[in-house]
C-alpha cells in the first residue's frame, strides 16, 4: 500500500517539528526525595520505589489527534536528567545548555532553580561517575577518560541502554500483572533469613515495584483519557478518547487484544526504559514480527482496516521520534543530532530458515516514507529469499534521501550472534540494536558501545613513540624511535602494539564501569522485558540475561589507518622515495612546506577503497588484530569482549586530536566513519569501493561495522537506479558485508542548507548509524557529510 500520510499524521508531525528539545527534571525530582526517605535500603529497591513514585506523579497529558499517548518526560521531546548516574556536567552547562552549538536543550529557569537547590545538594559525592573516576587507574584515566584517544565516558555519563525488549517472548504473552505474580512465586523459592539470597530477593521485590508501577502509570492515561472525553464535544474524537481509555485500562497489565493495543504497549515500555534510566538505543526490534498476529486477527475480525493500521504504526512513530537522549556537549560531539537510537527492523527470516516478510514489512517502510521523522531508525535485513517487491519499497525510501533504511546482509548477522553463542533459532529471530548492533530480543544484554578508540592515533603514536603532539604528552606505548626501525614490519607491529595498548586500557575502564552500573544503576524495569533475569533472580546489570555479550570497543579511522601504513611502506621502506626523518619532520610541521610530498602521498599512495590489495590488505589484518585483542579480555558478567566497526560520530572528534598522517590527511581533519573509505579517495567508483569494504571479516566483529556511501540523486532515478541499488547491495552481501546504507543527496543541496537553514528544517542525512537533522548538526559535521565521495555514476 503506498499513499500520503493523513491529515491527523500530518498535523501530529508539524506538532513534532515545532517542539524545541528541553531538559526534564522530574524524575532527578521524583528519585531525589525517595533516594532522601529510604537511606540505608538496597539501591535496586530504592531505583524501584523511585521508579513507581515517577509512574505514580509524573506530568501526563494526551495531546490533540493522539491515538497512541504517552511521554517519559513532562511533555514530548524532554530529555530526562539523572542525577544519579553522572551530574556534574549538568551544573556546568545549566546556562548554557540551551546556546550550545551541537545539540542544545531548552531549560525552564523553574527547572534550574530546582537543580541547583535540591536535586545537586543531594547527589554530591553519590554518583555513578564519581565512584567510577575515583577508582580508574590514573595511567588509563589519562589515556582512556575524555581524551578522545580512547574513550569510556558515555557509559559512566549514561544509563547502558543498548537492549532490546522482547516484545514477541516477554512482554505480549505475559503482561506486567502476570510478571508480578511470575516474580511472587520466584520469591518462595528463596530464604530470607540466607545472606546469600539476599541479593536475589531484593531484585524480585524490585521487580514487582516497578510492573505495579507502569501499570498505575497507565490507569492514569485511562482516567485522563476519561476526562477529557467526558468535555469532548466533537463525537469522532469523544469516541477515540474511549477507545484510548480501555485500552490503556488493558495494557499493560495484561497481554494485548488487538493491534492498538500492542501499539500503546509498545509506548508504554519504551517509555518505562526511558523513565529508568537516560540511556540510548532501547530499540522496539523486529516490529513486523511480533505485532503481525495482531493485525493479523484485527483485519480477520474487521475490527480494523489495513488504512487505520497503517494511521496507527504513524502515531507510533512519531511518539518514538520524541523520544530525546541527553547528553553533556562534549559527548554531543559523538552521537551528533540528539538521537536515542530506536532501531526498528523489518524482514529477515524466521525461526526455521524461512522468509519472514509480511504485509507489516512493507506498512513499516510506507511509515517512514509518510512520517519522514529521524525515529525510529529503520533497518531492513536482506537474504537471499527477499522478496524483490519489498527491496523495491526499500529504495523507494532510500531514495527519498533521508538516510532510511540501514540495510543488513542476514546471512553475516547470524553469524556474528552465533560467534555471541546464541542458538541458531535465536540467531535467526535477533533485532538490530542502536546504530547497527545484533542483539538477540527479550534476551541479551549486550553494551555494545563499551568505548571508543582511535586508529589515526595509534598511528600518530607508533610515528612518535607514544607522543601525543596535540596534548605535548606521552600518553601512548613506548614502541620505540622509527628512525631506528630497520623494516616496514617493525613499523606495522608498533601499530599493533598501539592499539594493543588501547584496547587493554579501555578494558580496565569497562570493567570498572560494569562494576560501577551493578551498583549504583540496576535496573528492574528493563530486566522485567528480558527472559530469565526473573527466573535467576538476577538484574540484566549483574548477568540475569540468557545470553551476554560485550562491552564491545568501537574502532574509528580504518581507512586511516589502512591508508597510512600503505603510505609508509611504499614511500619510507619499498621506494625509499623519502627518510622516516623527513616523513617526521613533514608530519611534526602539519605538511607546511611540503607539500609536495603531501600531494605525492595523497595521489600516489595506495588508497582503501579501490580494490587495491596492496592497501585493502591492511584494513583487514589490523581489524582481525582489533578483534583478537577484544577477545583477550572477560565482562564481569563471564563474556568475552566484543569487536565493533562504526563510529556513531565520532570520528569528527576523533580526527580532532589526531596530528597530520602519513597519507596527506591534514591535522585535526575528520577520520573516516566506519568501514568507508576516507572522503573522496576512493577514486574507481562504487563497486570498487565495496569490493574493499567486503575484505574485511566483517563477521568477527559481532557489534557491527558500519558502511556509507553517497550517490547523486540522478544516479539512482527511476525502475534502472533502483535496480543497480538492489544489484550493488548483493553484490556486497554476497562478498561478505554486513551493513549498507546510503545518502541519496547533492553536495550543492546540502550547501544550500548550510546557507539557509531555516528552509531545510526537516532535511535529514545518515550520519553514521543513524540519520539526523541537517541543521541540527554542527558545522564541522555538516562538512563531513559533504565532503563524503558523491558518486555521479554507478560501475
Amino acid at each position: 500500500m503506498s499513499r500520503a500520510c493523513t491529515e491527523r499524521i500530518a498535523r501530529l508531525r508539524e506538532d513534532h517539528l515545532s517542539l524545541k528539545p528541553g531538559l526534564c527534571a522530574e524524575r532527578a525530582l521524583v528519585f531525589t526525595r525517595v533516594f532522601r526517605e529510604t537511606e540505608g535500603e538496597p539501591m535496586i529497591i530504592r531505583k524501584a520505589k523511585a521508579f513507581k513514585r515517577l509512574c505514580e506523579t509524573k506530568t501526563i497529558a494526551i495531546r490533540p489527534d493522539e491515538l497512541v499517548v504517552g511521554s517519559p518526560g513532562s511533555r514530548p521531546r524532554m530529555a530526562i536528567f539523572c542525577p544519579d548516574i553522572c551530574w556534574g556536567w549538568v551544573e556546568e552547562e545549566l546556562d548554557t545548555m540551551s546556546s550550545r552549538p551541537q545539540d542544545p536543550y531548552d531549560v525552564a529557569q523553574e527547572t534550574k532553580r530546582l537543580i541547583r537547590e535540591e536535586i545537586l545538594p543531594y547527589w554530591k559525592g553519590r554518583s555513578l561517575y564519581e565512584w567510577f573516576l575515583d577508582k580508574v587507574p590514573e595511567d588509563t584515566r589519562r589515556l582512556a577518560v575524555g581524551t578522545d584517544i580512547c574513550d569510556v565516558l558515555i557509559k559512566s555519563f549514561n544509563g547502558p541502554g543498548e537492549m532490546s525488549p522482547g516484545y514477541g517472548n516477554v512482554v505480549f504473552p505475559k503482561g506486567f500483572n502476570a510478571i508480578r505474580d511470575e516474580t511472587l512465586e520466584v520469591m518462595k523459592a528463596y530464604d530470607p533469613e540466607n545472606p546469600a539470597h539476599k541479593h536475589r530477593l531484593d531484585f524480585l521485590e524490585a521487580v514487582v515495584l516497578v510492573s505495579e508501577g507502569i501499570v498505575h502509570l497507565a490507569k492514569r492515561y485511562a482516567e485522563e483519557a476519561q476526562r477529557q472525553a467526558a468535555s469532548e464535544t466533537e463525537p469522532r474524537r469523544q469516541a477515540e478518547l474511549e477507545g484510548i481509555a480501555s485500552v490503556c485500562l488493558h495494557v499493560p497489565g495484561n497481554p494485548p487484544r488487538t493491534f492498538h493495543e500492542a501499539m500503546q504497549m509498545v509506548q508504554f515500555v519504551q517509555m518505562g526504559l526511558a523513565m529508568e534510566v537516560n540511556a540510548p538505543a532501547y530499540s522496539p526490534g523486529r516490529f513486523d514480527q511480533y505485532m503481525y498476529p495482531y493485525f493479523r486477527k484485527d483485519m480477520e475480525d474487521g475490527r480494523i482496516t489495513q488504512e487505520e493500521a497503517q494511521e496507527l504504526i504513524e502515531c507510533l512513530w512519531i511518539k518514538l521520534s520524541e523520544a530525546v537522549w541527553l547528553h553533556s556537549k562534549d559527548d554531543a560531539r559523538f552521537f551528533a543530532g540528539y538521537n536515542p537510537f530506536l532501531n526498528l527492523g523489518v524482514g529477515g527470516v524466521t525461526h526455521d530458515g524461512s522468509d519472514a516478510t509480511n504485509e507489516l514489512s512493507y506498512m513499516c517502510v510506507q511509515a517512514s516514507m509518510n512520517v519522514r521523522l529521524f525515529q525510529p531508525s529503520l533497518s531492513v535485513r536482506v537474504h537471499d529469499d527477499t522478496p524483490r517487491d519489498l527491496l523495491v519499497k526499500v529504495f523507494d525510501l532510500v531514495k527519498l534521501g533521508d538516510g532510511f533504511p540501514a540495510i543488513h546482509n542476514d546471512k553475516a548477522t547470524i553469524q556474528m550472534m552465533l560467534l555471541k553463542g546464541v542458538s541458531l533459532e535465536d540467531a535467526r529471530d535477533c533485532a538490530i540494536v542502536g546504530c547497527v548492533e545484533p542483539n538477540a530480543a527479550g534476551k541479551m544484554a549486550q553494551w555494545s558501545d563499551g568505548g571508543h578508540y582511535n586508529f589515526g592515533s595509534a598511528v600518530e603514536f607508533a610515528l612518535f613513540d607514544g607522543y601525543h603532539r596535540l596534548s605535548g604528552e606521552y600518553v601512548g606505548a613506548r614502541t620505540g624511535d622509527p628512525r631506528d626501525f630497520n623494516s616496514f614490519n617493525q613499523f606495522k607491529r608498533a601499530v599493533f602494539d598501539q592499539i594493543s595498548f588501547f584496547i587493554k586500557h579501555l578494558a580496565t575502564a569497562a570493567v570498572i564501569c560494569e562494576e560501577a552500573h551493578e551498583l549504583f544503576c540496576p535496573m528492574p524495569f528493563g530486566s522485567t522485558t528480558i527472559e530469565d533475569c526473573v527466573k535467576r533472580g538476577l538484574d540484566i546489570t549483574m548477568g540475569g540475561a540468557r545470553y551476554n555479550a560485550g562491552p564491545a570497543f568501537l574502532g574509528t579511522g580504518v581507512a586511516d589507518v589502512s591508508n597510512s601504513l600503505a603510505a609508509v611502506k611504499k614511500f619510507v621502506f619499498d621506494e625509499k622515495r623519502v627518510s622516516m626523518e623527513d616523513l617526521l619532520d613533514a608530519l611534526s610541521a602539519n605538511f607546511e612546506g611540503y607539500e609536495t610530498l603531501r600531494l605525492s602521498l595523497m595521489n600516489e599512495a595506495p588508497k582503501y577503497g579501490n580494490d587495491d590489495n596492496d592497501v585493502d590488505q591492511f584494513a583487514l589484518e589490523v581489524t582481525e588484530h582489533s578483534f583478537r585483542e577484544c577477545q583477550k579480555y572477560r565482562s564481569r558478567r563471564g563474556c568475552r569482549f566484543i569487536s565493533a566497526l562504526y563510529p556513531v560520530a565520532s570520528h569528527v572528534p576523533h580526527g580532532a586530536v589526531v596530528g597530520a598522517l602519513p597519507y596527506g590527511r591534514k591535522m585535526c581533519e575528520p577520520l573516516a566513519d566506519g568501514v568507508s573509505p576516507w572522503r573522496g579517495t576512493d577514486l574507481h567508483g562504487p563497486t570498487a569501493a565495496l569490493k574493499s569494504v567486503a575484505k574485511i571479516r566483517h563477521a568477527n566483529h559481532t557489534a557491527g561495522t558500519l558502511y556509507n556511501m553517497k550517490f547523486n540523486p540522478s544516479v539512482v532515478d527511476g525502475e534502472r537506479g533502483t535496480d543497480n541499488l538492489i544489484a550493488l547491495v548483493k553484490s556486497f552481501f554476497e562478498l561478505g558485508g554486513f551493513h549498507l546504507q546510503f545518502n541519496i543527496i547533492s553536495a550543492d543541496t546540502l550547501r544550500r542548507a548550510q546557507e539557509h537553514p531555516e528552509r531545510y528544517g526537516a532535511l535529514m542525512v545518515r550520519v553514521a548509524g543513524y540519520s539526523a537533522y541537517f541543521v541540527h548538526l554542527s558545522r564541522e559535521m555538516q562538512d563531513d557529510i559533504i565532503a563524503r565521495t558523491e558518486y555521479l555514476e554507478m560501475n
